[in-house]
């Protein structure tokens, strides 16, 4: 009897999930030449995870979710070679009260305005982030150690806040990170604000090679003292054709001597993107997108600038199998170089363009 009573109170579900993606990717100039290359984890990040919920009564369920990113062509694991780089948390959500969860976890400009560009919303997946993906729309960084709360809807509402705690000796605000974000979404309608403050990135932010391989910022995100993203995002959906837009803006500041000299003051970039698609039918999706990148450099008053155009054809196999063909072309200026990072080496001119085919499987 004490068993049936606690299986009937304590009902528990656990999901295996996954994606893989892979495909062929032909880029005019790397480092001077042309090259033709295999890459997975384009469209959407190879992943496998695990996620459980446990309904404790009340109204309350006890979460988890433990996901795994992985290089399907070599075996290696993502994200610095942890077994969980990508999300993995542990918490409580409660449908009056929200979700509070414990762990590594996404920060809310990626969660929040990320989704409604087009390195979300169309299949070129990272091949179409913004610039180097300076302002983390396409999750090229977690948080460690973070606390997270999502509150219930309400009218349309939610509302995120997270802290990510970091700490040395006699300096608990060192490396720490804070990220908040509002969404409304109603009918056809639905916006999204956020903001991200890190301190010293290079140092808090270890997921691999966003940092230290990004040559798109000069690499001013290692001498940072600080790193702060405003970013706001908001989409239209008119029967089979969606419109989204985003705007951010991204601050590397408190500038040091890492890089070998006193380079000093900010650097910021200002990011406007448009995104389109039309479900042309069931199983074809087409898609574009236009973005414009403008930075400043206060020490030296350069102003490096990058044009993005995309397009895509995504055709459905299944409902989880499906093959897309993307192209993207980008165009530098203000002494800066066509750079289609985090992905493609530099481009050793103001022009770089990207076409791939790709197929993509979710379990």
């Amino acid at each position: 009897m004490l068993t049936i009573s606690t299986g009937a109170y304590a009902q528990s579900s656990v999901s295996l999930y996954g994606i893989i993606d892979d495909g062929l990717t032909w880029s005019s100039n790397q480092g001077g030449h042309s090259a033709l290359q295999m890459q997975s984890s384009i469209s959407q990040g190879n992943r496998w995870g695990i996620k459980g919920t446990e309904d404790l009564g009340g109204g309350s369920s006890a979460i988890f979710r433990l996901e795994s990113g992985f290089n399907v062509n070599t075996g290696a694991l993502s994200q610095g070679g942890r077994m969980f780089g990508r999300p993995a948390y542990v918490g409580l959500s409660n449908a009056r009260y929200g979700t509070l969860t414990l762990g590594r976890q996404d920060e809310e400009i990626g969660d929040y305005i990320g989704p409604y560009s087009a390195n979300a919303r169309l299949p070129g997946g990272i091949l179409f982030p913004h610039p180097g993906d300076l302002d983390n729309n396409g999750i090229d960084f977690r948080l460690q150690n973070a606390v997270k709360y999502v509150s219930p809807v309400m009218a349309g509402l939610t509302g995120v806040a997270a802290y990510s705690f970091g700490g040395t000796a006699g300096n608990f605000a060192r490396n720490s990170a804070k990220s908040f974000a509002l969404q409304y979404v109603g009918g056809a309608f639905e916006f999204a604000a956020a903001y991200t403050a890190i301190d010293h990135p290079a140092t808090s932010v270890t997921d691999g090679v966003w940092l230290a391989s990004n040559t798109v910022d000069g690499n001013y995100g290692l001498a940072a003292g600080s790193y702060k993203v405003l970013g706001l995002g908001g989409m239209y959906t008119l029967g089979s054709f969606k419109l989204s837009a985003t705007w951010t803006h991204t601050q590397f500041g408190d500038l040091d001597a890492t890089l070998g000299a006193k380079i000093g003051g900010h650097v910021t970039f200002n990011i406007g993107e448009i995104v389109a698609s039309y479900q042309l039918m069931p199983t074809l999706q087409l898609g574009t997108a236009y973005s414009y990148t403008l930075g400043s450099v206060s020490a030296t008053g350069q102003k490096p600038h990058y044009h993005e155009v995309d397009a895509s054809a995504d055709y459905f196999l299944s409902k989880s199998t499906d093959v897309y063909a993307t192209a993207t072309y980008m165009r530098a200026g203000g002494g800066a170089v066509a750079d289609l990072a985090p992905v493609l080496a530099p481009s050793t001119s103001v022009n770089q363009l990207a076409l791939r085919l790709g197929i993509r499987k979710t379990f």
